[in-house]
Parts: C-alpha cells; structure tokens; sequence
C-alpha cells in the first residue's frame, strides 16, 4: 500500500488537432476564396432568424450572381475567372460589417446575411455599395476585366415567420428577377 513511483505519459496532440482544425475550415468554407460555404450560410441564416424570434428585429439575405461571368471563363480562362472569384470576395468583405456574413454558394454565386437591421435602406444602401465595388474594373495579369454584379433581396422578420429556406429562395428570386430586368 505504499507508494513508491509514478509513471507519467505523455502524447503531443498538436498535430491531431491542427488538422481536425483544418478539416473544420475545409468543411465550412469555400475553399478558393475562404469565404462561408453554403452549409454553414444556411446554418447562419437559420440562427439569425431563430434569434430574432426572440428578440425582435430584421435581418437580410443579398444573393449575389457576376454578370456573365461564364464569358470570363471562356476567353480567358477558368485561372483568370478564379482569380476574378477571389478579386471579388476580397471586394465583398470590404462592403460589410464584421458581424455580417459573406459566402461564396458556388460559381460564380455569392450571398451575404446582414444582422441587425434597422431598415430595409440599410441593406439596399449594402447592396448599391457592392455593386459599385464589384464593378470597379480588376488588373488580372496584364489586362483589366469589368464585371457587374446582380443582387436580390429577402428580409427576414419574426412577423413574417420565413424558415431558412424559404429565406433563401426568395433572395434567389429576387436576384433573378433582377438579372431579367436588365441586370
């Protein structure tokens, strides 16, 4: 009944856990542009409305599509569309807040969740400061490239009782009805 030792034992975890932190990351973001992939959008979107059932307020869904994009591609190559890909995610986070959510959907679709919204202005203004930013011509190589963006808007209320996807589809909607109308 004496004790006379320990054994200790030791194991270095470090590279156990960076890569479970890397294959978080790579199943939550894009990985081109590091933005938010569509299944952790949509987890978002699906907190932020369950939020504001509690509390009150707005929050709103952008769908954001490049207007032929697919022509990029063609001419010049899909390394200069992804080049173009990340130009613009880079372009978009400087348009929103730090509590906003920015996600590349795919392709050339990119979507952002704005919180906390006063009015339905603030995420038009949003809105108009994307465009204006995204079509800003981009150096890729040698040669500059204009893009234009086309943006739906949905809003989310308690009032209005939208799930996610519900959510989701009208900002899509909204965004294709802009393109019809002239992009």
């Amino acid at each position: 009944g004496e004790v006379v030792g320990r054994v200790w034992s030791f194991r270095d975890i470090t590279q156990d856990r960076e890569l479970h932190d890397e294959l978080t990351r790579q199943a939550f973001h894009d990985a081109l542009t590091g933005l938010a992939n569509q299944s952790l959008f949509r987890d978002r979107v699906d907190h932020a409305l369950t939020r504001i059932e509690r509390t009150g307020g707005a929050v709103a869904v952008l769908f954001i599509d490049l207007d032929d994009f697919k022509t990029v591609n063609d001419s010049l190559g899909h390394l200069v569309g992804d080049e173009l890909l990340v130009a613009m995610s880079e372009r978009l986070l400087t348009c929103l807040r730090s509590n906003d959510t920015a996600a590349r959907l795919g392709g050339d679709e990119f979507a952002v969740l704005i919180e906390d919204i006063e009015n339905d202005k603030q995420a038009t203004t949003v809105a108009a400061r994307i465009v204006a930013v995204l079509g800003e011509p981009v150096v890729l190589g040698s040669r500059p490239v204009a893009v234009s963006a086309s943006i739906g808007i949905a809003f989310g209320r308690p009032k209005i009782g939208l799930d996610g996807s519900a959510l989701l589809r009208n900002a899509d909607l909204a965004m294709y009805t802009a393109k019809r109308q002239g992009k």
